[in-house]
């Protein structure tokens, strides 16, 4: 059997996004689940857009995905010869030839007919004509002939395709300043890295017969190929900056774990038999089937993007968490470069009872900076739903000597003692419960109440209490 080598292949335009990402994945994951190779190719032949730094982002952002490659990038910036040695292959065959019109000619005739279709006036030109254009002075694009017939493929997705000679015309594969198009630089990359799958989207299915064409006139064996649905947002429109972040650097950014990126996008347009979705990428190189890809567009919910991304970080242990937040907690001031035994042991609590709760690791410096600093401004909508008189200060006030009698300041004593202040007052304890949270921690939500009383400590509690009394309600 022909070893399988499959390839990603960015333009370094742009930041990686995540289309682009799923397409690197899903080629990743056949590769690693049939012991294939897993290559890169950089397709920098537009030398206007192309940017070095996109090059080094479309690397990390890989690498933060766990999308190791197998062998040494290819350029298509390095390769001009070899596209020059294919079109003159081509030439010397016949199955090209060139073509002089300019685009200002070419859109004339266009207009005039209404076709869009190259009209071929080119295509029958002698060499004596050829030479004389050539002696004038005038530039050539190269062209390659499309004979009658019939195109088909197997595409490992969406079964057979057949495409009729007559819906392609006589396409350029080498522009006049003897740079090669897209659809003769993959083919004869792909040749060079001896790719045998092709897995990209599907809005590359029209590229895929010229280019099967291609290979059958280089005399070389053609891939298989695997179109996958593209993307979507919500609405039902293909995905882009209106439905929110789309590169992958912008998800590294926010903090999402890499394993959660690389799982969701795994999971858009395909599912595992066993309806498990939270899958580690070696457990899904275990399942992946490149066949069982769905053909109907993938949409992309942030909702459901978040689901998953929670469930990771729940799955994650407390050290793992403790490496990827800590350094976005000196970031933002909320501990000291280097944390003491005592201070590392705070944090580990307060990673037990906030990752339940959370989708990022940003979010851990975000929602849970009440652990490190006392708040300084208290949820409106909260504080207008829990705390609407000043009776309310009446009865925390109250709870604020009693707590300030505890010995032992745990979940247990704190709970007994505000569920007693609160049957003597005769008021539930979600009287006492939701102002006291506001005044500890500057939220209406967050972990249990009392667990979060016992972490925090008897200090702080107090201090924020009287602090809390003196400022509310707003």
């Amino acid at each position: 059997m022909t070893e399988i080598r499959v390839r990603f292949a960015p333009s370094p335009t742009g930041a990686l996004h995540l289309g682009g990402a799923r397409t690197a994945i899903y080629n990743w994951l056949f590769a690693r689940s049939t012991g294939g190779k897993f290559l890169l190719r950089i397709e920098d032949t537009d030398a206007r857009r192309s940017r070095v730094e996109y090059v080094e982002q479309i690397y990390n952002s890989l690498k933060w995905l766990g999308l190791n490659w197998d062998e040494e990038p290819v350029f298509q910036s390095q390769r001009l010869k070899a596209y020059q040695q294919a079109v003159q292959k081509l030439l010397d065959k016949g199955s090209a030839y060139y073509c002089f019109c300019t685009p200002q000619e070419l859109e004339e005739r266009r207009s005039r007919s209404g076709e869009y279709k190259y009209d071929g006036k080119c295509r029958l030109l002698g060499m004596e004509q050829i030479n004389a254009n050539f002696d004038a002075g005038k530039p050539a694009a190269v062209r390659f002939k499309i004979e009658s017939g019939i195109t088909e493929w197997n595409d490992l997705v969406y079964s057979n395709i057949r495409v009729n000679h007559n819906e392609i015309d006589d396409f350029v594969i080498q522009r006049s300043n003897g740079i090669p198009t897209y659809q003769l630089a993959v083919v004869v990359d792909d040749i060079y890295m001896k790719i045998s799958h092709v897995i990209r989207g599907e809005d590359h299915i029209s590229n895929t017969p010229k280019q099967i064409l291609l290979y059958q006139a280089l005399d070389e064996k053609v891939p298989e190929f695997a179109h996958l649905p593209l993307l979507m947002g919500t609405d039902g429109k293909r995905l882009s900056k209106r439905h929110g972040a789309t590169g992958v650097n912008e998800y590294k950014a926010l903090g999402y774990p890499s394993f959660a990126v690389f799982n969701y996008l795994a999971l858009l347009g395909w599912v595992p038999k066993d309806g498990n979705e939270i899958l580690s990428p070696p457990e899904l190189v275990r399942r992946f089937h490149l066949t069982e890809i769905a053909r109907k567009s993938a949409i992309f919910d942030m909702k459901k993007f978040d689901w998953v991304s929670n469930e990771h970080i729940k799955r994650f242990n407390n050290d793992e968490i403790y490496t990827n937040i800590l350094p976005i907690l000196i970031e933002k001031n909320l501990i000291d470069n280097e944390p003491d035994p005592q201070l590392k042991a705070y944090i580990f609590t307060f990673i037990d009872l906030m990752k339940s709760r959370l989708r990022t690791f940003q979010q851990f410096a975000d929602r849970g900076n009440y652990f490190f600093k006392d708040p300084t401004v208290y949820d409106e909508k909260a504080v207008r739903k829990n705390w609407k008189s000043t009776e309310v200060n009446e009865r925390l006030s109250i709870l604020l000597e009693r707590l300030k009698t505890l010995d032992t300041f745990s979940a247990e004593s704190t709970e007994d003692l505000i569920r007693n202040v609160a049957e003597e007052l005769d008021v539930s304890a979600s009287k006492l419960i939701h102002p006291l949270r506001l005044t500890v921690s500057g939220y209406g939500v967050g972990p249990g109440i009392f667990e979060l009383l016992a972490v925090l400590g008897k200090e702080r509690v107090i201090r924020r209490i009287e602090r809390g009394l003196q400022i509310l309600p707003l």
